[in-house]
């Protein structure tokens, strides 16, 4: 006799305790909330909504067929289906803590992305861990320089840095909250202490304009190190709105000027040539040339004619007549004609007239006006010659 024995399998059901770990596949997404298969068909879980947004927000991929290791949420507590409730971020923020911790202990640089913002800072989200940049850590390009200390427009600076990458190192871990402080300037040390050892008087960089003040430019040099263009030390000429010399995020060449207590001093117009000592080369004292009104004074009016370069239109030269408001002559924005009568490069004065000009103008226009009224008066003598001879010849005749 043959005994056939059948070959068993056994299937072990799976342990449904608060913080199991299974293995799952998911199944579909239904209103917003993820079924998953756990444990190959032992159960279905299920994912709840908020926290279906939130791993989409971070990239995981949900769609179906997608393996995932989860952890079993509270059994007691199911969904309203009848499915155990199951969470991959438990398991996703210990790994991000676990990480975070190695990359603090290895002092490696990491790349975050800041979610929200507040007064005092940036704020970051890694599944539920809490991570924060002070505004004292942001990198001199992303630090949001506003005078007054206007708020809303620090808070509003800070906004525009939500959902970009940045390179930041771990200072601080608060174990208890789960927390932890990033900085982006300590992601820079390398780089700031090479280019602070290469930093020299008359040494010139390429910088990029990281902020802008009433009293001058900041630059940041190698994205790390920062230093003051005075508004004095932007260009030769007059100054009137320092945002049309400079927006953040522009790029510009400067030279050290000055070393001193950490502050370092920039400088962009020495690396370019004074227009004023050009303007003797291309003019001379009596030309006449084409120039902007810039800008009035009460002694006068400034005309800008070469370059950024003004100069100035007293009271007195705006006109033949006598002139007490320079609006009575001219107006702002407008082209006029100048002649130059001072050039004074070594004490940076430029002088000009308009009311030669408009004497000139007048005697040109008046000019053929004169010639009309001497053509008038020959005919007229000719004429007055004629009748003389008529008369004379009557005379004789008689």
């Amino acid at each position: 006799m043959t005994t056939n024995t059948a070959q068993q399998t056994s299937f072990t059901i799976p342990s449904i305790k608060e913080g199991s770990k299974v293995k799952g596949t998911v199944l579909k997404e239904i209103e917003n909330w993820i079924l998953v298969d756990c444990e190959d068909g032992a159960f279905t879980g299920v994912l709840l909504s908020k926290e279906a947004k939130e791993l989409k927000k971070s990239d995981v991929d949900l769609s179906s067929g997608t393996e995932l290791e989860l952890e079993i949420i509270n059994p007691a507590i199911k969904h309203e289906d009848g499915y155990y409730i199951v969470s991959v971020t438990r398991l996703l923020q210990y790994d991000v803590w676990k990480s975070v911790i190695e990359k603090f202990e290895k002092d490696t640089i990491i790349t975050v992305v800041p979610t929200e913002a507040n007064l005092g800072g940036l704020l970051i989200d890694m599944h539920g861990i809490k991570g924060f940049i002070p505004l004292s850590q942001l990198a001199p390009i992303h630090y949001p320089r506003v005078e007054d200390g206007d708020q809303e427009a620090i808070f509003g600076k800070l906004l525009e840095l939500i959902g970009q990458e940045i390179k930041v190192r771990v200072i601080n871990i608060d174990e208890d909250e789960r927390r932890i402080i990033l900085s982006e300037r300590e992601a820079l040390r390398e780089e700031r202490e090479k280019v602070l050892a290469e930093l020299e008087i008359w040494k010139i960089f390429d910088g990029v304009v990281s902020g802008t003040s009433s009293y001058g430019l900041f630059v940041t040099i190698g994205g790390t190190v920062e230093g003051l263009v005075h508004i004095s030390e932007i260009t030769y000429g007059h100054v009137n709105n320092i945002d049309n010399l400079g927006q953040i995020g522009d790029k510009i060449q400067v030279k050290v000027i000055g070393l001193e207590n950490g502050k370092i001093s920039l400088s962009a117009k020495q690396l370019k040539g004074d227009p004023r000592e050009e303007l003797p080369k291309k003019y001379n004292i009596g030309d006449t040339i084409t120039g902007k009104v810039v800008r009035f004074v009460p002694y006068g009016v400034f005309v800008r004619v070469f370059d950024d370069i003004n100069g100035l239109v007293h009271l007195s030269e705006l006109s033949q007549k006598s002139v007490n408001n320079p609006n009575e002559v001219v107006k702002i924005g407008q082209e006029v004609k100048v002649k130059l009568i001072l050039l004074d490069p070594k004490n940076r004065k430029i002088g000009l007239s308009m009311k030669d000009i408009d004497e000139n103008e007048k005697e040109q226009t008046s000019a053929p006006a004169k010639k009309k009224t001497d053509l008038a008066d020959i005919a007229k003598k000719l004429e007055e010659e004629e009748k003389a001879k008529e008369d004379k010849n009557k005379e004789n005749a008689i």
